[in-house]
Order: C-alpha cells, then structure tokens, then sequence
C-alpha cells in the first residue's frame, strides 16, 4: 500500500521574461521586469527566489487579491523556496491605489516572514511595493 503521495515538481514559463542575467544588483532590476502589476486594478504578490550568488532561480505569482488586500502564506513562500533550494526571495506586490507605502498588513506580513527566516534559513532580502507615490525606505 502506498502511504506517500509523490511530489511531482515542474518548472513552467511565466508570463515575465528571465531579463535577470547573472547576479541580482539592486531592487531597481527587479521592479523593471516585474511592474506590469502597477496598471492592475487587483492586488498581485510575486515572490524570486534566488540561490546564495544571487542569481535568479525562479518566480512565482503567489496570490491575487482584491483592490486593497491579497493573501499572503508564509507556508507557501517558504515551501517553494525550499523546492527551488534557493537562499535568499524577494517579495513583490502592488498597491493598486497608489500609495507604495507598507500597510498595516504589509508590516504584519513582513514581521512574520523575518521571525520565521530564523528557523527557515531563508531569507527575505526586499519587499517591493508598486504603486505611485515613492515608498519611504526601509531596511529589514
């Protein structure tokens, strides 16, 4: 009797092109290739994963949500994170309003991903908000 269900694992090409060649830089790289969610008039959360060279593994488009919230499970980010065998992710989502500063959600969620990386060996290297007013920096 089979007690395991198989694990079946497969890489498929996203909408985004891989314009990522070789070590990610800066945040700026990142936001070129994946702020097509700005126009969008719902809540969409991508997380990159990355290996400990800073190279692009992958992506995923983790949740879509509403005009003012979608869902995000440490879980998930994390499971995938472990499938690509990655070190390092960087979280993008979009305020659809406008306003590219974190919300009281996006602070709950960004306290829980860092309290979790201790354990997790997994870390969060930025959290992008797309939106149109500039976003006060923050270093985590």
């Amino acid at each position: 009797m089979d007690y395991f269900k198989k694990l079946d694992v497969k890489l498929v090409k996203g909408k985004y092109p891989n314009l990522i060649k070789g070590q990610i830089r800066n945040s700026k790289q990142i936001y070129q290739i994946f702020q097509s969610p700005k126009n969008k008039s719902q809540e969409t959360l991508i997380v990159v994963y990355l290996d400990k060279n800073l190279k692009s593994l992958a992506y995923n488009v983790l949740s879509t949500g509403s005009l003012n919230s979608t869902d995000m499970s440490v879980r998930e980010v994390f499971g995938y994170g472990f499938v690509m065998m990655a070190k390092y992710f960087i979280l993008i989502h979009n305020h659809p309003a406008g306003n590219a500063n974190p919300s009281l959600a996006d602070q709950e969620a960004i306290q829980e991903l860092l309290d979790a990386r201790k354990i997790m060996r997994l870390y969060l290297l930025d959290f992008i908000i797309i939106g149109d007013s500039p976003k006060q920096k923050k270093k985590y």
